[in-house]
Formats: structure tokens, sequence, C-alpha cells
């Protein structure tokens, strides 16, 4: 099962989205702080926060068409979704993502194409590819998020708010397997979105042991150059 990324659904996208200096994207796997940051920078900057991950396993779901999304349109008709995603070897998952994206800033450009052309925003998260991303929005409106030292099991594991992911999953068919396999593609995520931020020029700010939320955010703020 392998998936192909829409070129037209991202020149169609970058027409809008590049052209909005005060879009700004936080991007970074799981635990590395990403909300946390954009919560801070939202009511430091007065800067509107739209949870990705919250608008695509939400309100995008009804605007998702067979001829414009088919990717995200196979996904959403799945008996089971996430089973559907786990059941996939990680070059598949991998494809899914990349061609899910272009389907993603699809739906985001048709969002803001009726807002004025300097509205302050800064995104959540949810997405895997920065590198693809970085040819609608510039690299420099886009950040990486980095907390080195914990593997995908402390983070889904240690955390009492995401164990619920671990206990969800373990109940589709083959559980367990489904389960580590989840683990295995969360750490490749991580991976594959520092890769990416690296090879597209994207800044990464890498969390200090102990660093308060507020200094952390505050770097990221300086390499996004907001005042």
């Amino acid at each position: 099962m392998r998936f192909s990324v829409n070129a037209d659904l991202l020149a169609a996208a970058r027409r809008v989205l590049a052209d909005r200096p005060r879009l700004y994207w936080i991007v970074g796997g799981a635990g590395s702080g990403k909300t946390t940051v954009c919560q801070s920078l939202s009511a430091r900057f007065d800067l509107p926060v739209y949870d990705m991950d919250a608008h695509i396993y939400g309100a995008y779901h009804d605007r998702f068409t067979p001829e414009r999304h088919p990717v995200n349109t196979a996904w959403a008709n799945a008996e089971e979704m996430l089973a559907w995603q786990l059941a996939m070897s990680w070059d598949e998952f991998d494809s899914f993502n990349r061609a899910a994206l272009a389907e993603y800033v699809d739906l985001l450009a048709e969002e803001l194409a009726g807002q004025p052309r300097d509205a302050g925003l800064i995104i959540d998260g949810g997405i895997c590819t920065p590198a693809l991303l970085a040819e609608v929005l510039p690299p420099r409106q886009i950040v990486g998020l980095s907390a080195p030292g914990l593997s995908s099991i402390e983070i889904w594991e240690g955390n009492a708010e995401r164990a619920a992911m671990k206990e969800m999953i373990v109940q589709l068919p083959a559980g367990e397997d489904a389960w580590q396999n989840f683990l295995a593609f969360d750490e490749a995520i991580t991976r594959t979105i520092l890769a990416e931020c690296s090879a597209a020029g994207i800044a990464v700010c890498t969390r200090r042991a102990s660093e308060p939320v507020a200094d952390f955010a505050g770097r990221v703020a300086r390499v996004l150059g907001l005042q």
C-alpha cells in the first residue's frame, strides 16, 4: 500500500500560506513540548493557537472528499482507523503521512483564505514531515522542538494522559503487536522530523534539562523573530 503526494494541492496551499508573515508552525515528536510552547507563545504574543491534531481527528473529517482528499478519506472510512494505520510498514506509514500532509494544508489554506494576510496564528504540531511543509511555508516560520533523553516507552507509559493511548491500542486485534508498532513508529517519527528539519533549513530548539517553559518558549520566539 503506497500513497502519492498531490503536488497540485501543495502548490495551491503555497499560494495562500507562503504569503502570511505571521503564520508560525511548531513541529516535533511526542513529548517535545509543542503544546506547552504554543500556549506560552500564545499568551505572550496574543497569537491564537490552531491545534492541528484536533482538526485532523475532528473538524477535517467532515471536509474530506474522495476526489480532493483520497488518502484521508480512505483512513476516515476504515473500520478501525488506528488499526488500519498500525498494520502498515514504516514505509507505507511514512508515505501516508506525506500524502496526508498535502491534504491537511489544502484544508488549512481553504480556512485561512478569507482571513487578513497579516493575521497571526501559531499551529501546534499535527505533521511528521517538515521538509514537505517547508514547500508551502517558509522554513523561517517553522521551528522543530526536541526533548532528548526520553524513549517512546517513557513518553507514552510514564504520563497518565498519554497512557490512555496504550489502553486503547492493546484492545485492538493483535493489540500487543500493534502497541509495539506504535512505539516503533513514534521513534521513527521523531527521527524523521529532526532529520528533515536539518535538511530543510528549519531551526530546531532543544530543551535543556530543567529549563523553565518560559525560557524555552523565549528561545523559540527569538528563532521565529517574535517581539
